[in-house]
């Protein structure tokens, strides 16, 4: 595996050039520079084209039980007050229920130790003390190096269901502003921005232990810092240093940063450059991870244990509708 500033050299001497000896430091010159972020710029091209397996993450999300408390509501207010700690709290993350409180109240502000202001008011005609009140925890942050997702990922691994979604907005606001407004199964959508969120529906009023979700992202980290890949590194979006390693191909990104600098100097012969790494880069996705054996029948018949043969979840018990069987 060739490092940041050794792929540099090798493209420089392809094309005929002094090789620099520096891409990332002080000591760099012009054109080790611009090669070094033409690097960079060929790793994000790269990336985004295809759904490589070496960028291929598993993120593991525990939800964690509702928080019974209780507080203080005026009538037809946002506010409750003498809530005995409002200690992890945090606007937009959590969702409130109570007494006359809309199913689809949030936390818009945590004003003091002992009191929230919601982003919708009670319907109360009448002012509650010490209500009974829950904090459900129904929105995440995902990971900081998440690119997009990995479809048909999602799964609540506790009740062994596949969740539902990704939500579209108009699906999620009739989930929380519709007359119907819960289901069987749970759903998830993506929304920001603070920053980016994995939020799910129901919240999770029912549950009594943490629940463990699921779902695989591709990331953006495509740089092992310092040359380490191995379990506890340091992964990157770009190359910073000159003994950064990719992990995608090598031969790719030097292939990309020659038809790039090429491109940039106004040769018209970088199209030639240019086909060559598209015809390669193909090449690697076409064999990249495992590939199914596609049947030409009309129809499989598995004789072993599938989704196919399977009822929905909760397979083969003991709870569920199968408890007792």
């Amino acid at each position: 595996m060739l490092t940041a500033l050794q792929m540099v050299q090798a493209a420089e001497a392809e094309l005929g050039l002094p090789q620099s000896t520096s891409a990332f430091t002080a000591a760099a010159d012009a054109t080790g520079q611009q090669m070094g972020a033409l690097a960079n710029r060929v790793l994000d091209e790269l990336r985004r084209m295809g759904r490589w397996t070496a960028m291929q993450f598993e993120y593991n999300l525990i939800v964690q039980p509702p928080t019974d408390t209780t507080g203080n509501m005026p009538p037809q207010s946002a506010v409750i007050t003498n809530i005995p700690s409002t200690a992890n709290l945090q606007p937009n993350y959590w969702q409130v229920f109570g007494p006359g409180i809309p199913a689809a109240a949030r936390i818009q502000s945590v004003d003091s130790p002992t009191q929230i202001t919601m982003d919708m008011e009670n319907t109360n005609t009448e002012a509650i003390t010490g209500a009974e009140i829950q904090f459900l925890l129904d929105t995440y942050p995902i990971p900081t190096s998440f690119d997009f997702f990995n479809n048909r990922t999602m799964w609540d691994r506790t009740n062994r269901w596949e969740l539902l979604g990704p939500d579209s907005p108009q699906l999620d606001q009739w989930h929380r502003s519709g007359i119907v407004v819960t289901g069987p199964r749970r759903h998830f959508r993506k929304i920001g921005p603070y920053p980016s969120t994995f939020r799910i529906w129901p919240p999770p009023a029912e549950i009594t232990a943490p629940l463990q979700l699921v779902f695989e992202y591709l990331s953006i980290a495509a740089v092992g810092v310092n040359g380490n890949v191995s379990d506890g590194a340091t992964f990157a979006q770009y190359f910073q240093n000159d003994d950064d390693v990719p992990l995608l191909d090598d031969q790719a990104i030097t292939m990309g940063i020659k038809w790039m600098f090429w491109e940039v100097k106004g040769f018209g012969s970088y199209v030639t450059l240019q086909n060559r790494w598209v015809d390669y880069v193909k090449r690697l996705l076409a064999r990249d991870g495992a590939a199914p054996t596609l049947p030409m029948v009309n129809r499989t018949n598995p004789i072993f244990v599938s989704p196919a043969n399977v009822q929905d979840g909760f397979f083969p018990g003991p709870v569920g509708p199968n408890q007792g069987m």
